[in-house]
Order: structure tokens, then C-alpha cells, then sequence
């Protein structure tokens, strides 16, 4: 059974799409297994946050998202352990 993600979840997979390297909007939908609707929704929100900048026609993580992603790793890797 399947169970639909949260908002934070679809977050962290596209920051998990873009670290390291600049990316298409193409290859975020896919990669994250979004619409192009809801990745255009997700981007424009992660880049008002400043977790995304598109300095070209492809998105490259920030800083703050490094930062973003690292801090929801410990989280997820805190709330697994305390569930095991």
C-alpha cells in the first residue's frame, strides 16, 4: 500500500535531486516523481525560500538548502530511531 507524500517529504526529494549538480526541470519532475505542474508550484515556493536559485534555464541547490536538507536528515534518521 501506498502513501502519499507531505510536503516536506517532495522537498527533500527535490533538494535530493539537485545537490550537486545544476538541474532541468525536466529532470527534477522525473527524478522526484512530480507533475510539471506541482514541481513548478514546489520550485517557485523552494525558491522564495532561498533553498533553490535559477541562475539559467536549470536549478542548482543553495546553501540554505544544503543546510535544509541536512537538518530534515537528522530529523528523519532521529524519528527512525526512536521508532526501532
Amino acid at each position: 500500500m501506498s502513501t502519499k507524500r507531505d510536503k516536506l517529504e517532495i522537498m527533500v526529494d527535490i533538494l535530493k535531486v539537485l545537490k550537486g549538480s545544476e538541474v532541468t526541470k525536466t529532470k527534477v519532475v522525473y527524478s522526484a516523481n512530480l507533475n510539471f505542474k506541482r514541481a513548478d508550484q514546489y520550485l517557485d515556493a523552494m525558491m522564495r525560500m532561498k533553498l533553490v536559485q535559477k541562475p539559467s534555464n536549470k536549478y542548482i541547490i543553495t546553501e540554505t538548502g544544503n543546510d535544509y536538507l541536512k537538518m530534515m536528515s537528522e530529523v528523519n534518521s532521529i524519528i527512525i530511531d526512536q521508532a526501532l
